[in-house]
């Protein structure tokens, strides 16, 4: 695990916290979590990370919280891909569940939705921060016609903004490990 995936967690469980408050939390779980016996974390180690990552982190005088148009609320993707299916996932992050719904318009549909092993949105979220939805663009495109390409389009909805990103055969380079970390949550494959 991360140093910012701990302090990410350590928020999302306390909402704001303090500098001295993540050290002491970090310390704590520093034999379970990163596998070092004799590392002590400094308050200034914390404040350095937490200074050279504004883009997640809000600093206001000792206090840290996550920054609202950063903290995740929903998820929502959906691809299709010629002749299909078309799938689509729903992810609650505050109430901690997701749906995923797939649609087959062809003949050769599997049978019925088989139960297994499903991720942890806990986890998926731990990851979703290193995805940088926020950066990517609106939209995505090839050159040409396409006529049985993927489509596929994502809305990450935030405490104050909604992200929204599509594309037709063309993707964002984070998408193969955006898909992989989906398909882990969800227990079924998720790509056309």
């Amino acid at each position: 695990m991360k140093m910012y995936e701990a302090m990410l967690m350590i928020l999302e469980e306390k909402g704001t916290a303090s500098i001295p408050v993540i050290c002491d939390e970090m310390n704590e779980q520093v034999p379970d979590r990163f596998h070092h016996t004799k590392l002590i974390i400094e308050p200034s180690y914390i404040k350095t990370l937490i200074t050279g990552n504004t883009e997640v982190f809000v600093l206001n005088e000792d206090t840290v919280s996550i920054r609202p148009d950063k903290e995740p609320l929903m998820l929502t993707v959906v691809l299709h891909g010629y002749p299909g299916p078309e799938m689509r996932v729903r992810i609650d992050f505050k109430r901690n569940t997701f749906t995923y719904f797939e649609w087959h318009l062809d003949s050769k549909a599997p049978g019925p939705l088989r139960t297994g092993n499903y991720g942890s949105v806990e986890e998926f979220k731990k990851h979703l921060y290193s995805f940088r939805l926020w950066d990517w663009q609106e939209d995505y495109q090839t050159e040409g016609i396409i006529v049985d390409g993927t489509s596929w389009s994502v809305a990450l909805k935030t405490k104050e903004k909604t992200y929204e990103s599509k594309g037709l055969e063309a993707f964002p380079k984070e998408w193969v490990e955006f898909c992989r970390a989906i398909s882990k949550l969800v227990g079924i494959k998720f790509s056309c």
